[in-house]
């Protein structure tokens, strides 16, 4: 249910520029900061190897997953719950958070106590300077769950309580999904995995789109009005595929969101994609282009350290391409 919001003031943009990511911009809380030491020391370095991938590298299989642990239904859809938060207002909930991020990466550390937790997936805009100015919309996460969609609130009370606190008094909408269509089929990408095992690559691109419940939009149609045609055509080989998803909370403001990965595809063919789904999904719907910043696994770094992390990683990661130029030189 979207929590209304008193109208934000002006949100300066000077303190995000001592970083150069979006999400480095977040400010640890001093109870944050004295766990951080030794999980950035076990996580730094992490991710040095990323690289752009095909979708069956996008997806790997967890270590501690066990190969019998599908995680698709009957239809070939994610059997569990698809958890899509979307922030109208990236404005800081004080007085219990300092920042925005520091509110919605709480949220994200608090989920992982869910018995069904599987992995969370937290998008920053494919344009950075739409997150680091707090523009509507700068980002997005989703979450995925083992349990049903239906029962996700229930099966951990404190989850809802901790997302209405994460973003008191500030509109926000938390859509509890289920997977309903593909493409490529018949098994949609998040449910050829084991629960807990699903990755994206950070330099990959995505676009969402949500649709206003009562809307026009038809499930049948759902590649059109999505822009799922659009991206497949400009796109062309970079193009991974995408997933239709539909709210199960009747009172929630939006009843379908489509989550299509563009792979390494190339500015220009993301802005194209990007404006056509924003015509093809008309007036009341949510159009933007992302990138995975994070993936949130059940063990690991606080969520509230990430940002850091992520930052050393980028400096380490710089040192090391330094270091073999000269080395070359």
């Amino acid at each position: 249910r979207p929590s209304r919001a008193r109208p934000p003031g002006a949100v300066p943009p000077a303190a995000a520029t001592t970083m150069s990511t979006a999400l480095a911009r977040l400010a640890l809380a001093p109870a944050t900061r004295a766990r951080v030491d030794a999980s950035l020391r076990r996580s730094v370095g992490h991710r040095d190897d990323a690289r752009p991938h095909r979708r069956p590298r996008l997806i790997r299989r967890a270590s501690s997953a066990s190969p019998s642990a599908s995680a698709s239904n009957a239809d070939g859809m994610y059997d569990g719950t698809v958890l899509f938060h979307l922030y109208d207002e990236l404005v800081a909930p004080k007085p219990i958070f300092t920042t925005f991020l520091e509110g919605a990466l709480h949220v994200a550390e608090v989920a992982r106590s869910h018995p069904s937790y599987a992995s969370a997936h937290f998008h920053e805009a494919h344009d950075q300077a739409r997150a680091i100015d707090c523009e509507p919309h700068g980002y997005f996460n989703m979450t995925l769950f083992s349990c049903a969609p239906e029962t996700l609130w229930d099966a951990f009370e404190d989850l809802r309580e901790c997302v209405d606190i994460g973003h008191v008094e500030r509109t926000h909408h938390p859509l509890p999904c289920a997977e309903i269509a593909a493409t490529p089929g018949p098994t949609s990408a998040i449910a050829s995995a084991p629960h807990g095992a699903v990755k994206y690559a950070e330099t990959d691109a995505t676009v969402l789109v949500a649709t206003p419940r009562g809307g026009d939009k038809e499930k049948e149609a759902w590649e059109a009005w999505s822009g799922v045609d659009a991206a497949r055509e400009s796109c062309g080989e970079t193009f991974l595929g995408a997933s239709l998803h539909e709210c199960v909370d009747a009172a929630s403001a939006y009843r379908f969101v489509v989550r299509t990965e563009l792979g390494g595809a190339s500015d220009e063919a993301v802005a194209a994609a990007t404006e056509a789904a924003r015509a093809a999904a008309g007036d009341g719907a949510i159009v933007g282009a992302y990138r995975c910043a994070f993936n949130i696994e059940k063990e690991g770094a606080p969520a509230g350290a990430l940002p850091a992390v992520r930052e050393v990683q980028k400096k380490q990661r710089e040192a090391k391409e330094q270091g073999f130029k000269s080395a070359a030189a």
